[in-house]
């Protein structure tokens, strides 16, 4: 009886140097999978995370909700959560530290993701919560539980001063978003709040997490909000859908489809490479299948060792190759992600190993038939050679080492194809992703969106707020801190070259039925209107009939969608000019994809709008100043809490972070696959000198040297990388052309194609190097063996 496994194991022990190639391939084509697959689910994880963390988990908020209404809201059968919130008052300190004093329970604090760093919610009157960022603010760094603070803020109700002394029963973690703002937290009691509140004339903002556990979409929250609004009898305009926690929740169908795609490269060149390794070593042992047919093994039989041997291999790489994986996305996650994802990483793990044992299977198909087909008499006759069909074969009356090379090439034209192709393709890919890298300029990318040096905006204003209305635009804007003073300023500091500027004014869209009451009309320039021409949906944009103010472009096409109206429509809105309300109707002109929703001539704002709307400044500065004037604006800038300050050198440096990691993620995917194709070549040499062993055993004695038979291995292998060269430049250069013009018209303008000199130079230095040290190294084994058993050698 025939053992399949046994002889299968065999195999793989005499031929170690197939075996390891295998093995190699298989590690690098699983590590990638798996370090892939769980770098995306990670991101998705992580996505989530600092959404919840900056923007809470909840769906959608109920603002203006009476005591009544909340209390029935707390029953709803669609909702799972009410975290109540209602706003005190507010601290105004020196440094423009805001620190709000609301009443909030415990589901407030979970929905907003707030973390006790100690201590509890208060129960007393005289107990309150602070965060970490509002004892620093007050002076109470130091102050622990239990102890006493003094609090002076500005009632919202009353619009008095109160100062009132609190315990201290609790100690918040400041977020990120607070510290950089300077608006920081304290929470009272319910009985504070009652005690000092009328609270029939209270009202609530109520943060609602929703029953149903599926991923809603956008649209479907605002419904089912609007829905809860109605059943406890409140207008539906005080609703707003949590969008970037909803967004969250769903899939990253872009870094799905573009790992995807990876990993079917990846799986596709693996498979190559594992079929061209095993396919070549059937056919130089065709004379040992024909050996074991002899003896009665079958066709079933022989397709049982080869699967097996692919099989012992796959059971030893996947494992290493998973575990180098997990390694590897967990370097990764950590160097660029600053939390601890707790993402299940177990459905990728078990999908990876499916995915590279069917690879696997998939790659034995081939080989597989091949050896079931051997006949013995096939088996006799076999030399390890490709039989032409021609009757003649050309001949040399003289012999070198280029023909000796040749002639070998030639024995086996699948092989040598099947080798290159599989080079080809390596490299292509190289160049391909090259070509794509090398397009991003950091610089440009910044300039794409930020064309001056500096910028100076308003930031940390409202639309329509009751409790803080001074902060609202409108009234901001009747004492603007980007006043004409502020801008003569600027203007007059030592290497200004040029200053634009650009106008916001509140709108009001009281007239349709959509989501957000108010937004802004923003005046748009030539530059602008490049931009949007690129993304225009409905009409064309002329710039000169904006400046007349009767025309109007939505640059948001969502809320063209709710309003229900297409490039031609009238549309009436309300401009909020300081305490002033003027209603004017527009013709729409065009709809763009941009921001924010409406765009107009600065023209006709600077004519109808009494009060200064300017909302930012883009600042040109003279070779050499960039510095000192980045320096003085910080300054002047830093005494104003509503002014926000952006600089051309943080965007640059941002850019080119982001990348260096775009890089680095693209050049080791492509240098693994590019690694997994050389072993094609590694292969094809070793199987070359060991069905030759004989042959080249008598060349040698007839006087062959040692360094000729490297030079000899050297021509072959030049030949493999010189064509490897050519195609990959051709067929790299071409979709490297291609995926630029892709790049550029999914957005990305900024992308420049080049030749990656520098990139392809070093492919060509570490080919060359690998194959020198390859044949090197076979030639030397090779020799380790006695002239006299090599001559005898019998494959």
């Amino acid at each position: 009886m025939i053992n399949t496994t046994k002889i299968a194991k065999s195999n793989l022990k005499q031929n170690k140097s197939k075996s390891i190639l295998i093995i190699i391939t298989i590690i690098l084509s699983t590590l990638m999978l798996s370090s892939i697959g769980i770098y995306i689910v990670d991101a998705g994880a992580y996505q989530k995370e600092n959404t919840i963390k900056y923007s809470g988990n909840y769906q959608g908020i109920l603002a203006n909700v009476d005591e009544k209404q909340a209390d029935i809201l707390s029953n709803h059968a669609d909702v799972e959560l009410t975290g109540e919130m209602n706003g005190v008052g507010v601290e105004k300190l020196e440094d423009d530290s805001n620190i709000s004093l609301a009443y909030m329970n415990e589901d407030a604090l979970k929905l907003n993701s707030f973390e006790f760093i100690k201590g509890k919610l208060p129960s007393k009157e005289n107990e309150i919560v602070l965060d970490s960022g509002a004892l620093k603010a007050l002076g109470y760094k130091n102050k622990d539980l239990g102890e006493k603070i003094k609090i002076s803020y500005d009632d919202y109700k009353s619009d008095k001063k109160i100062e009132k002394e609190f315990i201290i029963s609790g100690i918040l973690k400041t977020s990120e978003i607070s510290e950089a703002g300077k608006y920081y937290y304290a929470i009272i009691s319910e009985s504070y709040m009652r005690n000092t509140r009328d609270m029939s004339q209270e009202d609530f903002n109520i943060y609602v997490k929703f029953n149903d556990k599926s991923n809603l979409s956008i649209e479907q929250a605002k419904e089912k909000l609007d829905k809860i609004a109605n059943d406890i009898g409140l207008d539906t305009i005080n609703t707003a859908v949590n969008e970037n926690y909803i967004n969250a929740l769903k899939p990253d169908m872009e870094t799905i489809m573009g790992g995807v795609f990876v990993g079917l490269v990846i799986v596709l060149s693996s498979i190559l490479v594992i079929y061209n390794i095993f396919y070549i070593s059937i056919v130089t042992k065709v004379q040992e299948f024909g050996k074991l047919r002899a003896i009665g093994a079958t066709k079933k039989q022989i397709k049982n060792i080869v699967f097996k041997e692919g099989f012992i291999l796959a059971g030893i790489a996947i494992p290493i190759g998973i575990i180098l994986g997990y390694v590897l996305a967990n370097i990764i996650i950590k160097s660029f992600m600053d939390i601890d994802v707790k993402s299940s990483r177990l459905p990728v793990i078990l999908s990876v190993v499916v995915i590279s044992f069917i690879s696997v299977v998939l790659s034995l198909l081939k080989p597989m038939k091949v050896a079931s087909k051997v006949s013995i008499v096939d088996a006799v006759r076999y030399t390890g050679n490709k039989i032409s069909n021609k009757s003649k074969r050309k001949g040399y009356k003289n012999i070198n080492l280029k023909r000796l090379s040749h002639a070998n090439l030639e024995r086996n034209k699948k092989r040598t194809y099947m080798t290159l192709a599989s080079l080809i393709l390596s490299g292509t890919i190289f160049i391909t992703v090259s070509t794509a890298l090398e397009s991003f300029d950091a610089e440009k990318m910044a300039r794409e969106h930020f064309p001056y040096d500096i910028e100076v905006r308003l930031s940390g204003y409202e639309m329509n707020s009751d409790k803080n209305p001074k902060d609202n635009l409108n009234i901001l804007q009747m004492d603007n801190p980007l006043s004409k003073d502020f801008f003569n300023q600027i203007k007059n500091m030592e290497g200004i070259k040029r200053i634009e500027s650009a106008r916001s004014v509140k709108i009001g869209m009281e007239d349709y039925d959509v989501e957000f009451k108010y937004d802004l009309l923003q005046s748009i320039n030539e530059n602008d209107v490049k931009s949007l021409n690129k993304n225009i949906i409905d009409g064309k944009i002329n710039l000169e009939r904006l400046q007349t103010g009767d025309e109007i472009v939505i640059t948001h096409v969502d809320t063209a969608k709710e309003m229900g109206v297409k490039a031609g429509d009238k549309i009436r809105l309300t401009l909020y000019d300081g305490d002033k309300k003027i209603k004017k109707e527009f013709k729409v002109q065009a709809i763009a994809m941009g921001v924010p929703s409406f765009g107009i001539g600065k023209d006709f704002i600077d004519r109808t709008l009494k009060y200064d709307s300017t909302s930012s400044l883009g600042i040109y500065t003279e070779e050499g100043k960039y510095q000192e004037i980045k320096d003085s604006i910080k300054k002047i800038a830093k005494n104003n809490g509503f002014l926000e300050t952006d600089f051309i050198d943080s965007r640059i440096e941002s850019n080119k972070a982001t990348i260096s990691f775009i890089k680095i993620m693209g050049y080791t995917l492509t240098g693994i696959i590019g690694v997994i194709g050389f072993m094609n070549l590694v292969n094809t040499m070793i199987t070359s000198i060991v069905t030759r062993k004989k042959e080249l055993g008598m060349l040698q004695a007839i006087g062959l040297t040692n360094k000729q038979l490297v030079k000899m291995l050297n021509s072959e292998a030049m030949y493999y990388t010189s064509g490897m060269m050519i195609g990959s430049i051709l067929f790299g250069g071409i979709l490297g052309y291609i995926a630029v013009i892709f790049l550029k018209k999914t957005g990305l303008s900024y992308a420049t194609y080049s030749l990656p000199i520098v990139p392809i130079l070093l492919m060509i230095v570490c080919i060359l190097i690998a194959q020198f040290i390859t044949t090197y190294l076979i030639g030397r084994s090779f020799n380790k063996e006695s002239l006299i058993d090599r001559v005898r050698y019998s494959e």
